[in-house]
């Protein structure tokens, strides 16, 4: 953005064409704010559809500048399409900035001459070249596998912070809430689910002869892996009792984890910059990790029996955990030399890159209606209209910055928007102040177009840690890019501000009274969809098996769904008004997030199995029968959670149809399992009976 961004600010003013390098660099602003996070060929068609969508708004908003009733009626459509790409995440995101800013803007500076209007659309088309120029030269540059390789070293960074949580203050006897642990584990479903928005393929539908992909597909895999691993260390811990663990093995656990976590934070840069010394490091912390395994097995000092089955299955994982690690640096062994895009993509591959089959799934992916996106799409058009219309009609000067901080501003949910309202209303305060300073003061320009510099990286940068910095180099930058020869007057500060207020009040008033999504009403409907997905996941792996029977698929949909219900938890508790079954909530959904994890260590340990005692296959089926049996009873009470969940007819088979015995350490998580399964539909009877009261009073 900084390169995109200044050098025609550069231009502008060495040839003194300010106005026309301003909206040259507008426009390469808003297409740098496109995500491109994907490979090569993604990253072409997304920049030729940000270019393409700023060429289009901009026009459609100089033509309408004018006339009051057509822009409020373009508002209405670029808010909606604005909507519709915030709701794709990191794909779409920046292209409705794309869309909504230089819309506003161009329809805040009218023309009132075709010879002007096409100008301008000039002058953005030469922005959106210059940017995808400048995008494609560094993509050209960019190793084939660096942004794959990046979205799994993310992976990785999460698990390590994973780590940090179940070992923090070990030492002290203390140890980490549940939360806060499952926290830091959603953040590592969080960059799995990042990686699958922009490479799909999973290890089984790559074919080896896609050797790159194939390599890196498996490494996620082994990624994937190792973080299940990860948690169920985390779980064994819980049974470990800190405060009855002898010192001197709580000292050597400690700086187990803590080399483990080291190893995986190495692992993290090796994956994303292929260096050498990372390598060795990597190397160097699975030694002292071999090492400390030994220490522990070694020690002889006071111990109970279940303490000592919790540090074997603890040394068991970690010994794991090695052996993935070490699995995926042989992944990255067999990539071989990853050689710069121009190097492995021909004229002709990028021309098929962009082949019409690509727009359409796009398209169609944009348009997917449902009642969620919908609402949130209509919910922004309305409002942002309801703002330019304010504005226009009582020629507000500056006013653009309304239906600017409307779109800003809102969130799909009240809570969220309400925050990022806050954010936004301190950071442009703030940042006005700052630009007016720069402003009023007449520092030389260098002084200002070095700020502009600044601006533009640290908004990025910011952007995603704390929006409220974010929002202040937002309004630093904008301020001086449309006032870089000016002088800043205290009347269009009050302006900027009071408009920022307004659009940010206006935003939180359409998320309470149009259209509002509140979670007091879908937090019920996300948790019986999380535990349809749990009943999906056991019949598909006891009852309905198959060869290839892909465990890992079903994994990712529960964690998924389990994450979905969390998040909804969490947005319920900001609600006003919302604090009768808070707990009751938080103990379901907790209650199924171990019987996701107990379903994903039972399948764990049938790839791991290591030789000992095998269940008895009447054992065995006797016990599964009885999750069944629990199972049933669960997903009988889901139509009280969510009304439109039909009452299927339960599965009764009770063949072995499974192709596998259970070892010892499967037939535990059976038994929690089943534990989970008990005390989940009593919570659930516990919710049925207290809502049944709620309503008769």
């Amino acid at each position: 953005m900084a390169i995109a961004a200044m050098i025609p600010l550069i231009w502008g003013i060495m040839t003194n064409h300010i106005n026309e390098a301003t909206w040259i660099t507008l426009t390469a602003e808003c297409i740098c704010w496109v995500e491109l996070k994907g490979g090569y060929a993604w990253r072409i068609r997304i920049l030729l559809m940000g270019s393409i969508l700023s060429v289009i708004f901009a026009t459609i908003g100089t033509l309408t500048a004018e006339n009051i009733w057509l822009s409020v009626l373009f508002m209405l459509f670029a808010g909606f399409i604005s909507g519709m790409f915030k709701n794709l995440g990191d794909k779409g995101s920046g292209l409705s900035i794309c869309v909504y800013l230089l819309f506003i803007i161009c329809n805040a500076y009218p023309e009132n001459s075709f010879f002007k209007v096409k100008e301008r659309s000039l002058l953005v088309g030469i922005g959106a070249i210059w940017t995808v120029g400048v995008s494609l030269a560094i993509t050209l540059l960019t190793p084939t596998g660096q942004p794959y390789r990046r979205q799994i070293a993310l992976i990785w960074r999460a698990i390590s912070g994973l780590l940090g949580e179940v070992s923090t203050n070990w030492e002290k006897n203390k140890r980490s809430s549940i939360r806060e642990i499952y926290l830091k584990e959603k953040e590592v479903r969080t960059a799995l689910d990042s990686s699958f928005q922009f490479f799909e393929a999973m290890a089984h539908q790559v074919s080896e002869k896609q050797k790159d992909e194939y390599q890196l597909a498996q490494l996620r895999k082994v990624t994937a892996l190792v973080s299940v691993n990860i948690i169920a260390i985390s779980e064994e811990t819980e049974l470990l009792q800190i405060k009855e663990t002898e010192s001197t093995l709580k000292i050597k656990l400690s700086s187990l984890f803590r080399t483990l976590q080291q190893t995986v934070e190495h692992m993290a840069v090796y994956v994303a910059t292929l260096k050498p010394e990372e390598k060795l490091l990597v190397n160097s912390r699975l030694s002292r990790l071999q090492k400390l395994i030994l220490v522990i097995k070694e020690y002889e000092g006071p111990k109970h029996e279940k303490q000592q089955k919790s540090i074997d299955r603890i040394l068991q994982l970690t010994e794991r955990s090695i052996r993935l690690i070490e699995k995926g640096m042989t992944q990255i062994d067999l990539l071989g030399k990853d050689l710069p895009a121009y190097h492995s993509f021909s004229l002709v591959k990028t021309v098929f890159s962009l082949h019409p089959k690509h727009w359409w799934q796009n398209v169609k992916i944009l348009f997917s209606f449902n009642s969620f996106t919908t609402r949130f799409a209509l919910r922004i058009a309305v409002a942002a209209s309801i703002a330019l219309f304010i504005y226009k009609w009582f020629h507000i000067d500056h006013g653009y910055w309304l239906p600017f901080s409307v779109i800003i501003v809102m969130q799909p949910y009240f809570g969220a928007t309400f925050k990022k309202a806050v954010d936004r209303i301190v950071g442009t305060l703030l940042g006005g102040l700052a630009g007016s300073l720069f402003l009023y003061f007449h520092w030389g320009m260098h002084i200002k177009e070095i700020v502009l510099t600044i601006s533009f990286i640290m908004m990025v940068y910011y952007l995603r840690r704390n929006y409220a910095i974010a929002a202040f180099f937002i309004t630093l930058n904008l301020v001086l890019l449309f006032n870089i020869e000016a002088v800043m007057s205290t009347t269009v500060l009050i302006t900027r501000f009071l408009s920022t207020i307004g659009g940010a009040s206006l935003a939180v008033i359409a998320g309470f009274a149009f259209l509002p999504h509140w979670d007091k009403k879908w937090l019920p409907i996300h948790f019986a969809e999380a535990v349809q997905t749990n009943y999906n996941y056991f019949i598909a792996s006891f009852f309905k098996h198959k060869n290839g029977f892909n465990w890992i698929r079903y994994k990712r949909t529960s964690e998924s769904k389990n994450s979905s219900a969390f998040d909804s938890f969490n947005r319920y508790l900001q609600e006003p008004g919302n604090t009768q079954k808070e707990t009751i909530f938080y103990e379901l959904i907790t209650h199924n997030i171990r019987i996701t994890r107990d379903l994903n260590h039972l399948h764990l340990e049938g790839e791991h199995k290591l030789p000992g005692h095998i269940i008895s296959p009447r054992s065995q089926q006797t016990k599964i029968n009885e999750c069944l049996l629990w199972f049933n009873k669960v997903t009988e009470t889901l139509h009280y959670f969510d009304p439109e969940i039909k009452e299927a007819d339960p599965v009764l088979n009770e063949q072995i149809l499974t192709n596998y015995q259970f070892s010892e350490a499967q037939m535990q998580y059976v038994e929690r399992l089943l534990i989970e399964l008990k005390t989940m539909y009593q919570d659930m009877m516990r919710y049925v009976d207290e809502t049944a009261a709620n309503n008769i009073i």
